[in-house]
């Protein structure tokens, strides 16, 4: 229910429920008390940079065209969007949920991997068709998707052009760098979205492996975990997970 310690925001006839983590931006869920065209619920985001903002309204209304499953704009402010509020865990939850019930891949695990790639090739073909050149989500943090009737993606204000090898190489680094990392159980995961991923978005293995190993080292920059890496990237433990797949 509604927390005194929220602050207000200048949206008349709205109400701060609660605060949703994001390095980024304020994001909050907000109670719709007077608009009967708008859901009573609804996510209130406001943007640190304006091109940002700029940047993700053409992505999100362009994608919802497509049939891409992304939430809905119902309001553009000058520096905030009001956005369909998607119901359901974050990945990041279901991830960590699964690890915590089970100490192998089992058919629900291997069944959030496909739903995930099938979001991924949503999204790759949908902005191939509009931009007529590759286009990534940016950020594949685990906190970006939400997992309904569908999987749903989150925060495509950092979408830009790149290779889709980099971005997977970016889902893996996340998928294997979650507390606690490099464990049996994500190993074995990262093994089987390494399968999926490559034979449905045709990617090549060998660039995959390479971006693995550079975004693992780029996260540890961000982390402080750089010696940490390094061990486990000098035991071979991912050629290890490549070689499991028939690399």
């Amino acid at each position: 229910m509604f927390n005194e310690s929220i602050p207000t925001i200048d949206l008349p006839g709205y109400t701060l429920v609660k605060k949703f983590t994001s390095r980024k931006n304020s994001v909050f869920l907000v109670e719709n008390t007077v608009d009967d065209d708008k859901p009573k619920y609804l996510v209130y985001k406001k943007y640190a940079y304006s091109e940002r903002m700029q940047a993700e309204t053409e992505m999100l209304r362009l994608l919802k065209v497509k049939g891409v499953a992304v939430p809905e704009i119902y309001w553009t402010g000058q520096d905030h969007l009001l956005l369909e509020y998607i119901e359901g865990p974050l990945l990041l939850d279901c991830y960590c949920r699964q690890e915590d019930t089970c100490d192998h891949l089992d058919a629900s695990t291997h069944q959030l991997i496909i739903r995930l790639c099938s979001w991924f090739k949503d999204f790759y073909s949908a902005v191939q068709s509009i931009y007529g050149k590759q286009i990534l989500m940016g950020d594949v943090n685990f906190r970006n998707f939400i997992i309904g009737e569908k999987v749903f993606g989150l925060d495509l204000e950092e979408c830009h052009e790149g290779r889709i090898e980099k971005e997977v190489g970016s889902l893996c680094a996340f998928a294997l760098t979650y507390n606690p990392s490099f464990t049996m159980w994500k190993m074995a995961i990262v093994s089987d979205l390494i399968r999926v991923f490559t034979y449905e978005l045709n990617l090549d293995r060998k660039i995959l492996q390479k971006e693995v190993e550079n975004e693992l080292l780029f996260l540890a920059q961000i982390r402080g975990t750089v010696e940490k890496i390094n061990i486990f990237l000098a035991t071979n433990s991912l050629d290890n997970i490549f070689k499991y797949n028939g690399s």
